[in-house]
């Protein structure tokens, strides 16, 4: 496989949410930065993948439908170059700041009367 030409993300810089490590050594997985997939990172790059569907494609027959196209970021170059224990440390962080949002307060709204129809209409006269 190729990589797709675009610079080497690293692994630091990505949000920790956006990316999964295993404190065993195993493959790390990657949010494809074009699709959101998460996909398993080979010899340093994002394996192949297909993206989403092209629009209308179901309407044809099985045998007629197209296949859905590459990934652009399919082949996107990245480099871990931190530990698991960075990662996971980076996503507690990332977890605490998120837990002392306070959500926005939804107001309940009246629901506006409901019109009756014509033949309604036409009998109340």
């Amino acid at each position: 496989m190729r990589h797709n030409g675009r610079p080497i993300i690293l692994a630091s810089k990505l949000p920790p949410n956006l990316l999964s490590l295993s404190d065993r050594g195993g493959c790390a997985l990657v949010a494809c930065p074009d699709c959101g997939a998460w996909k398993s990172v080979k010899r340093g790059m994002i394996t192949a993948h297909r993206g989403p569907a092209i629009p209308g494609a179901e309407a044809w027959p099985a045998e007629f439908r197209p296949p859905s196209p590459r990934c652009p970021g399919s082949g996107q170059r990245v480099r871990i170059d931190e530990s698991f224990d960075q990662w996971s440390a980076r996503l507690r962080d990332a977890v605490r700041e998120t837990s002392h949002r306070h959500p926005t307060r939804v107001l309940p709204r009246p629901k506006p009367p409901v019109t009756p129809a014509v033949h309604q209409l036409a009998a109340a006269r």
